[in-house]
């Protein structure tokens, strides 16, 4: 038998790196797509030179990162520590090289803190494509039960297909965002509103454009994840703004960075047949150095529309509302926000 070996590294923090390929890890990680701009051709173009500077072939980079050579992949920490690269791409190094501790035994898979976090999320988040239920709430026992066993080092059955699922959200989270981007109907801010607004339809979720393995989980099902999702919008919204050459877009970063976000999407465990339910998150503004105040800004607002809000999640921040409701709520959280 083999004995598990725990030890202390500096590991890379690229997204999910031992699933994916190096080039699809860095693709999807939040800090590299706001540092390359990877919402550009140019961005694209550059993680490409990037990957060359580091001296690593396409037909490396682009297979699975296990199956790497090993010569590449023992410089790669070197390298992305190297200042002149530093210097030449602005990244910062403190969130690529992260003090971690990694599991192994023998020759199998090496475990990162980081990467089991993604696989219990996820799979805790993921209602069953079996679930008969017609609850609108995910089965939490059931979830928590099998995202307890994507701990078991003996059996990573359920520890992969936990990682599936993660990736199948990061396709997802990646398409909304760069929809998000092309297109500025999904959202709404001016000098007269207190917040920017993010609003999504149920049509981007059944668009046949996500592909399969972005419909084959749900999403917005969790408070965890529509929270995720909507402060890395905010984030990358105003990182794109402010790179942008157009004048007005620059003058529009400056007023983003002073404003919260609420994020209105389909609940995607609403069921056939009934009126659409949407999950409403609020999250502060980049500037703000104070702790999330919208579980008592809803609270108000709930109140002040006849309390049609169902807030059925530990994180009053996030609450349900059925879309009838949604305009009324909205003009209630103005009038709060604007005391």
């Amino acid at each position: 038998m083999d004995c598990i070996n725990i030890k202390f590294d500096e590991d890379i923090n690229f997204h999910i790196l031992r699933h994916w390929s190096l080039y699809d890890s860095i693709y999807h990680t939040h800090e590299m797509i706001i540092a390359f701009k990877l919402w550009s051709s140019r961005g694209l173009s550059q993680l490409k030179e990037f990957l060359a500077d580091l001296g690593i072939p396409k037909r490396e980079y682009e297979q699975n990162y296990r199956d790497m050579n090993i010569k590449y992949k023992s410089t790669i920490k070197k390298q992305i520590l190297d200042k002149r690269l530093h210097d030449k791409y602005h990244y910062a190094t403190n969130t690529i090289i992260l003090p971690t501790f990694l599991l192994s035994s023998g020759f199998s898979l090496k475990l990162s803190p980081q990467d089991i976090v993604y696989s219990i999320m996820s799979t805790l988040q993921t209602l069953p494509s079996t679930s008969s239920s017609t609850s609108m709430m995910i089965d939490l026992t059931a979830r928590f039960s099998l995202s307890l066993s994507c701990l078991n080092y003996n059996l990573l059955t359920d520890y992969l297909d936990g990682i599936k699922l993660e990736k199948a959200y990061t396709h997802k989270i990646h398409y909304l965002i760069e929809t998000l981007l092309q297109s500025d109907k999904n959202l709404s801010f001016d000098n007269t509103v207190p917040f920017i607004l993010l609003r999504f339809d149920q049509n981007m979720f059944n668009s046949s454009t996500t592909g399969d393995h972005t419909t084959s989980c749900g999403f917005f099902t969790h408070p965890y994840q529509a929270y995720v999702f909507a402060r890395k919008a905010l984030q990358i919204l105003i990182a794109y703004t402010s790179s942008s050459t157009n004048i007005v877009k620059k003058k529009k970063s400056k007023h983003l960075q002073r404003l919260p976000l609420i994020l209105i999407a389909p609940y995607s465990l609403t069921n056939a047949g009934q009126e659409l339910v949407e999950i409403v998150v609020g999250v502060p503004s980049l500037n703000s150095i104070m702790m999330n105040s919208f579980s008592t800004l809803f609270e108000a607002a709930d109140r002040r529309c006849g309390n049609v809000a169902k807030f059925v999640f530990f994180d009053h921040s996030v609450l349900l509302l059925q879309e009838q409701h949604q305009q009324k709520f909205i003009d209630a959280l103005m009038f709060v926000l604007a005391k």
